[in-house]
């Protein structure tokens, strides 16, 4: 079974009402329109200033490529 298979079986067991936020999350995304969470920005804000302060490492890119292979 492939992956889109595997999918679609998990998305047909879902509630309409999922399957519907579901559906409106990939169309969003295909037309460029991402959601971010407002407590995810208010953190990521709270993060930059603690880099701008020295409390907290810069990180390059390559640096967030690894963590995201590593599962970090």
């Amino acid at each position: 079974m492939s992956a889109a298979e595997g999918f679609y079986e998990v998305y047909k067991a879902l509630p309409k009402k999922v399957q519907q936020e579901v559906r409106q999350l990939i169309e969003d995304e295909a037309k460029g329109n991402i959601r971010v969470p407002l407590e995810a920005m208010k953190e990521g804000l709270k993060e930059i200033k603690l880099i701008k302060e020295g409390k907290l490492p810069r990180k390059t890119f390559a640096d967030f490529k690894k963590e995201l292979a590593n599962g970090e």
